[in-house]
């Protein structure tokens, strides 16, 4: 199973950054695929627009049976929450 996930989360990186949006980029270390960074710019026409939000995805051995862990970076050391759905700890919660 675990070769399974690896495959599947190789695949899913590939398709993304091969996408054409450049308001989000992933990057991963070729050692370990199951621990990626993801930076997203906030939408045009939003209150989110100029802003640059990080987050961290750890994916487990079950992926995609089981979510991964997710976790926003950008929270000025836990003083800004910015969406009820992301924690100022990080915790993103969906």
């Amino acid at each position: 199973m675990a070769n399974q996930s690896i495959l599947r989360i190789s695949r899913e990186i590939k398709q993304l950054q091969s996408n054409i949006d450049l308001s989000l980029a992933i990057a991963c270390d070729d050692g370990d695929l199951r621990n990626v960074r993801a930076l997203i710019m906030g939408p045009p026409d939003t209150p989110y627009q100029f802003g640059f939000f990080e987050f961290s995805i750890i994916f487990g051995t079950d992926y995609p049976a089981g979510p991964p862990v997710v976790r926003a970076l950008t929270t000025n050391h836990g003083q800004c929450r910015f969406n009820p759905n992301i924690y100022s700890c990080g915790k993103v919660c969906l």
